[in-house]
């Protein structure tokens, strides 16, 4: 991987987290508060919940993990559909902005990456595996399927990856 290209995608969401992190994960309106920032993710939590329907583990157990999970938009509604939810993100700024919209929710767990794996993860830990308006951001394809495969590494046998 080239380490210019994920500084550089570090740099870009570290600066538009800081500038307005809610416009630019939602493509809302500019300087959205809390509320109005996590009613934006109905339309795609009505989707990935269809998706988990397909879920061979019980509602309110398994692992899931976002990646890109940005300010924890999606994260937050869909911790109470799993035992534990994992979130990722290339952006330190995204990742303090999760910690305080997951605040309280004890098995919700975020955290800074290269932003190009999921090596902090073991392989088939998770069953269910999303990403929403992540992908197209990436400036480099190599990139885009490192994730791809690294998502079917942590995925346990039987287990979804949904992307958009």
């Amino acid at each position: 991987m080239d380490p210019s290209v994920l500084k550089k995608m570090r740099a870009d969401w570290n600066d538009r987290a800081g500038e307005d992190a809610y416009y630019y994960v939602a493509f809302g309106r500019r300087k959205q508060d809390d509320s109005e920032f996590f009613q934006t993710a109905d339309e795609v939590l009505a989707w990935l919940r269809d998706e988990m329907g397909r879920l061979e583990a019980e509602p309110g157990k398994g692992r899931a993990l976002e990646i890109g999970c940005g300010p924890g938009r999606l994260m937050r509604p869909l911790s109470a559909e799993f035992q534990e939810i994992h979130g990722i993100d290339v952006s330190d700024r995204m990742i303090r902005l999760a910690e305080r919209n997951l605040e309280g929710i004890a098995h919700a767990h975020v955290q800074a990456t290269s932003g190009a794996d999921l090596s902090p993860f073991a392989n088939m830990y998770f069953d269910f595996v999303y990403s929403y308006a992540v992908f197209q951001h990436i400036p480099s394809r190599d990139v885009v399927l490192q994730y791809l495969r690294e998502a079917v590494r942590v995925l346990k046998t039987g287990g979804i990856l949904t992307c958009q």
